[in-house]
């Protein structure tokens, strides 16, 4: 591990380079791509996925802050309608997915500066501040033959068979863009969704063991908890802890039954996420149970109408965005236990509002 003594602490613009040589033996894998990523967001969505990858795969914890995975990149452009690629640059080391996206397409801006002027691209090495978007050369980029390569006598060449190749791929588990892909085409998710639930394996497990246990709830209705409400949760009780899936799903359940309002809902996985619990019971001693007098909700209505006549006079006039502090007004009078769906409704109906 090379450590760079300076402001920025890395080699360039470094006096010094200090060598750790505690890493000696720590296994070293180089993965190189073809030419076929198009964009800085491509390289960093491509390598996002080869760290999900490799960490769901147990080969390495491929922290990026600890040094477990860099990110070199390479940029040539060609003439639209060409197949021969131009010179390449190299971005070196690049520590941070965002850093890696800027820095390509800062990179594509200038080599299309330098093209369009006439000018050539010299194959180097680049350093991109990430602080001003600024490029600057390291080095110019050897070729092949600089490097000097000559074969290491206690490395012998390692040719895999066919065979091999071909039990290594069946021993995989499901990888992420194939779950990505299965969640997309097969359970209806959207890319967002599918992404999360795909590149998280346990979240995606999760996910699935809640679908099994609750299978009369829609996929899209669970997908939208997990990856919302549980996650808005677990961040709110400071807590990666989650319920049982059965119980989230009953949690779900009682919503889509309306049973308890969204809002009571997420309150229950509130609590089952800081000290679990049945979500039926939670409903009960919290008095979270929805209003089932259509009186008493009538009722909180009317006090609202009368609390903010400005808002309702807006309503009544064909402003439908009025309506959100009328809204808010009777769940906090019912601390969450009104439907929202309802409650919209009844304040409509006695505004005249169709």
């Amino acid at each position: 591990k090379l450590t760079h003594v300076g402001e920025s602490g890395r080699i360039h613009g470094s006096g010094t380079s200090l060598v750790d040589f505690n890493r000696g033996g720590t296994p070293l894998v180089e993965i190189v791509t073809e030419p076929d990523l198009r964009s800085g967001a491509e390289a960093r969505e491509w390598a996002q996925l080869l760290r999900t990858t490799m960490r769901q795969l147990g080969v390495s914890d491929v922290n990026m802050e600890e040094g477990s995975l860099r990110v070199d990149g390479n940029i040539s452009l060609r003439p639209e309608g060409s197949e021969e690629l131009g010179v390449k640059t190299e971005l070196k080391n690049m520590n941070s997915f965002r850093f890696l996206e800027r820095g390509v397409e800062a990179e594509i801006v200038r080599q299309a500066a330098i093209l369009d002027g006439g000018g050539r691209v010299e194959q180097e090495t680049l350093h991109f501040d990430p602080r001003t978007g600024e490029l600057t050369p390291l080095r110019s980029k050897e070729y092949s033959h600089d490097y000097r390569y000559f074969p290491e006598p206690d490395l012998v060449p390692l040719e895999p068979t066919a065979e091999m190749i071909e039990a290594a791929r069946a021993a995989l588990p499901e990888l992420p863009a194939e779950r990505r892909e299965r969640y997309a085409t097969e359970l209806g998710l959207g890319e967002e969704a599918a992404t999360q639930l795909a590149f998280d394996a346990e979240l995606g497990a999760y996910f699935e063991r809640v679908i099994e246990g609750s299978p009369a709830l829609g996929v899209a209705v669970v997908a939208n908890w997990v990856t919302g409400e549980l996650t808005a949760a677990q961040e709110a009780a400071g807590s990666e802890q989650r319920p049982d899936p059965s119980d989230l799903g009953a949690t779900i359940e009682m919503v889509q039954a309306k049973r308890v309002s969204h809002a009571a809902g997420r309150r229950i996985l509130r609590i089952q996420v800081a000290e679990g619990g049945d979500p039926a019971e939670i409903a009960e001693r919290e008095g979270l149970g929805a209003i089932e007098d259509s009186g008493e909700l009538e009722a909180i209505v009317a006090r609202a109408l009368e609390a903010d006549p400005d808002a309702a006079e807006r309503v009544r006039q064909g402003n439908p965005k009025a309506i959100g502090p009328l809204v808010g007004f009777v769940m906090r009078e019912t601390q969450g236990r009104a439907d929202g769906g309802e409650v919209t409704r009844l304040i409509n109906a006695k505004l005249g509002v169709g």
